[in-house]
């Protein structure tokens, strides 16, 4: 044991002097390895410094971006402000204004409706004058010249004249106006253009009309178209003919037979036109009493002192037997209805004082 004592002090004084120089090369690579990791570690770390550094600039110039924005945004909202306050002044301003609009909106309604009243009322008093006169002229017209047609223009034009004017007092007018124009309107008048023509045309065949009786003067004229052409063939033609024409002998009868100078002839036709002229005036003046006593008297006349075995007596005798029955005066209606409402409504002027005075002193 006491041998073994050195000897155990001596071996592991060896072992350790023959591992030293195998600890230090464990040592070295150890090292190595950690330096290179420091290394790395150092390179990475300057790597995310240069990366992080890049990234402060980058964010410091955002950063200094994002100041300037908001020192304009800060300037904007600033300006804003002040357009705002300017703005709320601005509306307190017109908003103290327009507490005066309805007081000058009543003003201005007043002196509308004072204006309007002082321009309608003579436009309204006009047109109430006009449909006034309208009426009359309607009225007028039929009773003078029984003029159906006139009359119902007139009361259309008065009814267009009522129902400008708005006026609800006029209904009972108007109304009235529209019964008047529907009675007018069933009125059938005659056709006294076509009578008037019928009567003209009458007028012109009364003088080829042959008269009754022998007229003295009336010769026939020889003939000299159909004359032979030899000079004695001639001559014995012109004298036979000549001959032949001394004597005429005629049967007529008792009526017939009278002798009637041309200038009684000329008369006869004369007074024939003159009655069926009067006819016509008869009939453009509507009076049909007139009318028919015309034409009666024309259609005895003709038959008295006219030769109705001609054509054209004839024919003149069937024309006015044809217009003799027409009626030129058809009944109308009476239209005074309106007029005399119109009348009704229209305020009569006032008399002045000089007018009342002189009426004081009329007996």
């Amino acid at each position: 044991m006491a041998e073994n004592g050195p000897d155990s002090a001596h071996t592991p004084a060896r072992a350790v002097d023959s591992s030293a120089p195998r600890r230090a090369h464990t040592y070295s690579r150890l090292t190595t390895a950690v330096a290179v990791l420091a290394l790395a570690i150092a390179a990475y770390a300057l790597w995310r410094l240069d990366a992080t550094r890049d990234r402060l600039e980058a964010v410091s110039d955002a950063t200094l971006e994002l100041q300037s924005g908001r020192a304009a945004l800060e300037a904007e909202l600033q300006a804003l402000a002040t357009d705002s306050r300017q703005s709320r002044r601005d509306l307190a301003r017109r908003v103290d204004a327009l507490g005066e609009t309805p007081r000058q909106l009543q003003e201005l309604a007043s002196s509308v409706e004072e204006l309007r009243g002082r321009t309608q009322g003579p436009e309204r008093a006009w047109s109430r004058a006009e449909a006034l006169f309208l009426l009359e002229l309607a009225q007028r017209r039929l009773a003078l010249e029984r003029d159906v047609e006139t009359a119902i223009v007139a009361l259309e034009s008065a009814d267009a004249r009522l129902a400008a004017l708005r006026d609800s007092s006029f209904e009972q007018v108007r109304r009235q106006i529209a019964r008047e124009l529907q009675a007018l309107r069933s009125v059938h008048g005659p056709d006294v253009t076509s009578i008037m023509a019928r009567l003209g045309a009458a007028e012109e065949h009364a003088m080829r009309a042959p008269v009754k009786g022998v007229v003295t003067a009336q010769r026939e004229a020889v003939d000299h178209t159909d004359l032979p052409d030899g000079p004695l063939a001639r001559a014995w033609a012109v004298t036979r003919r000549a001959l032949a024409n001394l004597v005429v002998i005629r049967r007529v009868d008792q009526d017939a037979g009278r002798l009637v100078t041309e200038h009684e002839a000329l008369l006869r036709r004369q007074h024939l036109q003159l009655l069926l002229f009067a006819a016509r005036t008869a009939a453009a003046r509507h009076d049909g009493a007139e009318y028919r006593r015309a034409l009666a008297g024309a259609r005895r006349w003709l038959g008295e002192f006219f030769d109705l075995s001609g054509a054209t007596a004839q024919a003149l005798l069937r024309e006015i037997q044809a217009l003799e029955p027409i009626d030129v005066d058809p009944p109308t209606p009476d239209v005074s209805g309106s007029l005399r409402e119109l009348q009704r409504l229209t305020p009569t002027p006032q008399a002045g004082p000089t007018n009342r005075s002189q009426t004081s002193r009329l007996p």
